[in-house]
């Protein structure tokens, strides 16, 4: 199995000043901290004083020599062209009132978008001056939200290795079909997880030229939207490169890859809810997609219900 080097980063973008979507620099690191005793290299992005508190946090965890931190205090001068011209078209009450869902940070945040923007362009910037390689995961500083998915951070005390083969792997709960971009932001619909993307180092960059050819097409047409839509629009781009995987939510992607030992929080058995989503699929006549969640919950109903008799 192929150990994977982990990126992340976190900057203070207003995010307790965002009705409904409340959550303060502090909260963050909260959930920063709940899987950060994670035992691969990481390399995080962030401000002076967030990088403090994650020096300390790795260090608490006898982590600190697999743990490199870039300290970035002026962000929007990583790519000024994009965060100029998102700025500009964020402040379009038009596109606001175009969303389906004008309170969502994606609808209103410019630095949202920016700071989502960036993900492929950080790891990039990482493999070429940190000299990271191999398999490369980029993973949110707040996934799992503090134990919204897997509620026990001692289990976080592992060592991610997988398999993954050279392409670049993105997650999806749902068939990326051939919606409109123009539909897809007016609506609002996700395929894509940001929260967790893979792939080796050598397609790190392209994946960032990618982004940025695609918020730019985005701007000039006086649109913007975050990481889940240039996904799918870098996708639709290059194909080829790309390894599609359904997922059942967008946490479930370490346990499904890697991380089979994580407690999950789940209402109903696993098995059941991947039984569901074949059901779902297979009336939708997308039977490829149908047979990729029958053959999950066949897994789970053998390997992980107790055996009668």
């Amino acid at each position: 199995m192929s150990e994977l080097t982990i990126v992340t980063a976190f900057f203070d973008i207003g995010r307790a000043n965002w009705k409904g979507f409340e959550r303060n620099s502090n909260k963050y690191v909260e959930y920063f901290k709940f899987w950060a005793r994670i035992k691969n290299k990481l390399v995080v992005y962030t401000d002076e004083a967030t990088a403090q508190q994650v020096w300390k946090i790795r260090e608490g965890y006898g982590l600190k020599n697999q743990t490199q931190v870039i300290i970035v205090n002026e962000i929007d001068q990583l790519d000024p062209e994009v965060a100029s011209q998102l700025n500009q078209v964020v402040a379009n009450e038009i596109l606001l009132k175009f969303r389906e869902r004008p309170e969502n940070p994606e609808s209103h945040s410019a630095k949202y978008n920016y700071v989502t923007y960036l993900k492929p362009y950080f790891i990039a910037d990482a493999i070429k001056k940190q000299r990271i390689d191999g398999m490369i995961a980029w993973v949110d500083f707040g996934y799992n939200h503090n134990g919204e998915a897997y509620p026990n951070t001692k289990e976080f005390d592992f060592l991610w290795e997988y398999d993954f083969s050279k392409h670049i792997h993105i997650f999806t709960t749902q068939d990326i079909d051939d919606m409109p971009i123009f539909d897809i932001i007016h609506k609002m619909k996700v395929y894509i997880s940001g929260g967790i993307i893979v792939a080796p180092a050598s397609l790190w960059a392209e994946l960032a030229v990618l982004f940025r050819q695609s918020i730019l097409h985005l701007t000039h047409c006086g649109l913007a939207d975050a990481d889940q839509t240039l996904l799918v629009m870098a996708y639709r781009e290059k194909p080829s490169l790309f390894s599609v995987h359904a997922v059942m939510d967008w946490f479930m992607v370490l346990k499904e890859f890697g991380a089979t030992h994580l407690s999950i929080k789940h209402a109903k058995p696993l098995y059941k809810t991947y039984k569901r989503e074949a059901r779902k699929h297979w009336q939708e006549r997308r039977y490829q997609e149908a047979i990729k969640w029958y053959l999950k919950y066949g897994k789970e109903k053998i390997w992980r219900c107790p055996r009668q008799g």
